[in-house]
């Protein structure tokens, strides 16, 4: 299903498979960006691969919200977005947290909370790291919520697709794993 005129639908589950979270489904979109992942200009451009994740009302309306962050050059640091509960979720990928001082971390949080409370239907907005334990893009423990993104990432390795043979294959980006461990998690979570 195309959701917009901007975005390319890679992947598109439309109700919920298995039995995960409250109806927890995704789909796998693509954008072509002329930033990186730190939201520096780039000389060429690249292709953006991110999932939305939905729950069981599968609401459309966040696609707005991403069409407005992509329109400000916000949309390259993201993975995953959502909408859970009248609440959007941002999730950014890792390596993007640990490149920012506290200051950008901050700048960037209140320019996605900023366009969310734009919408027409306004919506309180959280940024996290994709290792963070903290979000609710997702209604279940976080470990499940971890694995879940993981498998999402191994699947579609999203994120920047910069070189031509990446584009035209899909091949894996180079940006290095995610981490996913509790230790990690944990420290993360205490400089968020």
């Amino acid at each position: 299903m195309p959701y917009s005129p901007f975005f390319e639908t890679l992947h598109d589950e439309t109700q919920p498979v298995g039995h995960f979270g409250r109806g927890t489904h995704y789909s796998v979109l693509r954008v072509p960006v002329w930033q990186d992942e730190w939201l520096n200009p780039t000389p060429r451009g690249g292709l953006l691969e991110f999932a939305i994740i939905w729950d069981e009302d599968h609401d459309t309306r966040v696609i707005e919200v991403i069409e407005d962050l992509y329109f400000e050059g916000l949309l390259a640091p993201v993975r995953f977005i959502g909408e859970r509960k009248g609440s959007l979720s941002v999730v950014i990928d890792d390596k993007t947290v640990e490149a920012w001082d506290h200051a950008a971390l901050k700048n960037y949080r209140e320019a996605v909370g900023e366009v969310a409370r734009n919408q027409t239907d306004p919506w309180p907005a959280a940024v996290d790291a994709v290792c963070a334990r903290t979000h609710s893009i997702i209604h279940a423990s976080a470990e499940n919520i971890a694995l879940y993104l993981q498998n999402i990432h191994m699947l579609w390795f999203l994120g920047m697709k910069t070189s031509t043979s990446m584009m035209k294959f899909g091949a894996k980006n180079l940006l290095p794993e995610m981490e996913f461990g509790r230790e990690h998690a944990a420290e993360r979570d205490r400089e968020f």
